[in-house]
């Protein structure tokens, strides 16, 4: 039985009672003959209130208690399961709903925000439905990176920078809190184990690159402009970019430990001059330089730059792709002129 049926067999067995009593204990017909006022009759003794009368009245209530709580007993014992049930049946009702803002069946005339025409029928990843040569992120292993928080803020405010747009309504798009809350739901059914972007089937540099870099670097690496709604910031050039990079790491070490030999001399001058510092950097070669340049450059495809859109891909691509995407930028870095 239901927790439903039991309480109406409750309060049909409650009622049964209370007429039961009714008809005991209840006032008796009125004869046509008007009676003697009870004010003026003798009551029942206290033999009879005390002991016959009493007794019923204890009897009745012992059982009602039993009754309501034998009720209670069950229903406290039922009723998790009832709600644990009906938290599935919603949370069913959602997914199946976030299925259709995800990929709706068009030709059925399902309408919804077809995440799918971007990131894959089964959020494998895609290309931009605006760009066709802006690789649409996987969604399948969405959550081995980021919180249900982070990926819901995602959905709601989009990628400034990138083909993805708003959805939340508090930010201007389609969806309100529901909505997307069913898309989250839905994501968290197609998830799979691998948290990276890119299969381990991919192990050259190149195709790395172009899946993952040229967006905003160029196919030819040389940078460019992202454009709206970023439109100060410009994707530097990569093919310069182990010289440029380990210009500044060997300055910097240069400087250092010219300070330091100055403080082990006891000189009076504290620090280097420009020009000494110069003199310093001119002795190192090219290839110095750039084997500098190459670990700075490691650094920043595994952690990122701080307040640009350069994103940090240690917990997105693999550390095979990563040192594979190293190598085909080593094959085509040159000196800036």
């Amino acid at each position: 039985m239901t927790p439903q049926q039991v309480a109406v067999a409750v309060v049909v067995v409650t009622l049964g009672l209370l007429i039961v009593l009714l008809v005991l204990y209840g006032r008796p017909r009125r004869s046509p003959q008007e009676g003697l006022p009870a004010n003026f009759s003798r009551g029942d003794p206290d033999s009879v209130l005390e002991n016959q009368r009493l007794q019923k009245i204890l009897v009745w209530g012992v059982a009602s208690s039993v009754i309501l709580a034998g009720f209670l007993t069950f229903y406290f014992v039922k009723e998790p399961y009832r709600e644990a049930a009906y938290n599935k049946k919603f949370l069913a009702a959602s997914v199946a709903r976030g299925e259709v803002q995800f990929r709706p069946d068009l030709a059925a005339g399902q309408t919804g925000a077809n995440c799918a025409q971007c990131h894959g029928p089964n959020g494998e990843g895609g290309f931009a439905a605006t760009d066709p040569n802006w690789p649409a992120p996987p969604l399948d292993n969405e959550f081995q990176r980021y919180t249900v928080d982070e990926i819901t803020s995602i959905i709601e405010m989009g990628r400034p920078g990138t083909p993805m747009p708003t959805w939340g309504v508090e930010f201007g798009g389609p969806l309100n809190d529901q909505q997307i809350q069913d898309v989250v739901n839905f994501l968290q059914t197609i998830q799979i184990q691998d948290k990276y972007e890119l299969p381990a089937s991919i192990t050259d540099g190149k195709t790395v690159f172009m899946r993952k870099c040229a967006v905003c670097h160029g196919q030819d690496a040389h940078g460019q402009a992202l454009g709206q709604p970023l439109p100060t910031f410009f994707a530097p050039d990569l093919t310069t970019e182990f010289y440029r990079l380990g210009l500044k790491v060997e300055k910097v070490t240069v400087t250092q430990n010219l300070t330091n030999q100055l403080l082990a001399a006891h000189s009076d001058q504290t620090a280097p001059t420009a020009q000494q510092v110069d003199a310093a950097m001119a002795k190192l070669s090219p290839a110095e330089i750039q084997a500098a340049g190459e670990t700075a450059a490691r650094n920043t495809i595994l952690n990122g730059r701080k307040n640009t859109p350069m994103p940090a891909w240690q917990n997105r691509i693999r550390p095979e792709q990563v040192d594979a995407v190293l190598q085909f930028l080593k094959s085509i870095q040159r000196i800036p002129s």
